[in-house]
């Protein structure tokens, strides 16, 4: 016992001694005569200057320090440690159609529920956002787009995060790197000429892990956001995958979600090299054009196209009430010619004439 104490002992005031020597060290240049400052962890920051600039600093370079007696083995071969460098991607994401859409207003004339949808899609937020076109006055929650977003980024391969690189301000010199989940997120709208437009659903894509798209718009629920057991994938090892996904928004209670539409959308990763080989464009242009998509002849804006108003808004539904009112008037109208030639042709008759 009386040794094992002692050791112990002996152990306490070494650790003791270690924390004071670390303590002076790092409050040297506090200390009278002798004390400067010290740097610490070895490493040795100097300045760079320019012959032809005498006295003018350019810069300050890093350097680590190691110094090896020259009876003592050589030392291993030097290791890598230059931070990682991303990747280049580029995500090709095109929204084919919508479905299930909620109906949010109502028509102008007739009051029927419908929707002006279009979609919106990110991956790293205001500086990337894109929109499909209109789809006008959908009346079933139907949209037709056949419209391509393009995303390029940069990506960590070991971090799984892409690497955001901006200015902070305008006077700064340096970008800062900023890193954030690998996710593509799409919304869907409802558009509003006179008034702010209408938020109705979303979906958030994790490219690493997100559930396998449905084959259909019937199998595509709510369950593959919340079932765990549905089979999941990543965009970065199968490559292209196209399915179908459904909007959705929290409840008023705030603990479920509640359906607001479903999307069918088919994503193409690729590095920057193959986008390069194999280039495609914005929306529906050049290169690798895509065709326009075939939306029913009712989806237009209606003070823009007056008599497609008339044809499917008023004669759509109204058909029979303006036939009635036609025949109406024809009657009204015949009778008054009746009655207003009546006393002329009596009076002829009368005279004989």
């Amino acid at each position: 016992n009386l040794k094992g104490a002692f050791s112990q002992f002996i152990e306490s005031r070494k650790n003791h001694e270690e924390q004071l020597a670390l303590s002076v060290l790092r409050r040297w240049e506090e200390i009278p005569k002798v004390g400067c400052k010290l740097v610490p962890e070895h490493v040795e920051t100097r300045p760079l200057f320019n012959p032809e600039k005498p006295g003018i600093e350019q810069g300050k370079i890093e350097m680590w320090v190691d110094m090896f007696p020259m009876d003592m083995p050589a030392p291993t071969r030097p290791v890598e440690i230059s931070p990682r460098r991303p990747k280049s991607y580029e995500l090709r994401c095109i929204i084919w159609n919508t479905d299930d859409v909620v109906l949010e207003d109502d028509a102008f004339f007739t009051g029927e529920k419908m929707s002006d949808i279009y979609v919106k899609g990110w991956i790293k937020g205001q500086d990337d956002m894109q929109s499909t076109d209109i789809h006008y006055r959908s009346l079933t929650g139907e949209g037709n787009f056949n419209w391509r977003f393009v995303f390029p980024f940069d990506y960590l391969v070991a971090e799984e995060k892409i690497v955001i690189s901006r200015k902070e301000s305008l006077f700064s010199w340096d970008e800062s790197e900023t890193k954030i989940p690998a996710r593509l997120n799409l919304q869907v709208w409802d558009a509003d000429h006179f008034s702010a437009d209408d938020f109705l659903g979303a979906f958030t894509m994790d490219l690493n892990r997100f559930p396998r798209g449905a084959k259909s718009s019937k199998l595509c629920t709510l369950n593959m956001l919340t079932d765990p057991h549905i089979p999941h994938m990543s965009l970065f090892k199968q490559k292209r995958v196209k399915g179908w996904w459904p909007f959705a928004v929290k409840s008023e209670s705030g603990d479920e979600y509640e359906l607001t539409g479903k999307v069918e959308a088919e994503l193409h990763l690729m590095t920057s090299e193959e986008a390069e080989k194999h280039p495609a464009g914005l929306g529906r242009n050049e290169p690798d054009p895509l065709e326009k998509p075939n939306r029913p002849d009712s989806s237009f804006i209606w003070f823009l196209n007056p008599l497609k108003s008339i044809r499917y808004i008023l004669w759509h539904n109204y058909k029979w009430v303006i036939i009635k009112v036609l025949v109406v008037m024809l009657l009204a109208a015949l009778l008054v010619l009746f009655f207003y030639s009546m006393p002329g042709y009596t009076v002829k008759k009368m005279m004989g004439a």
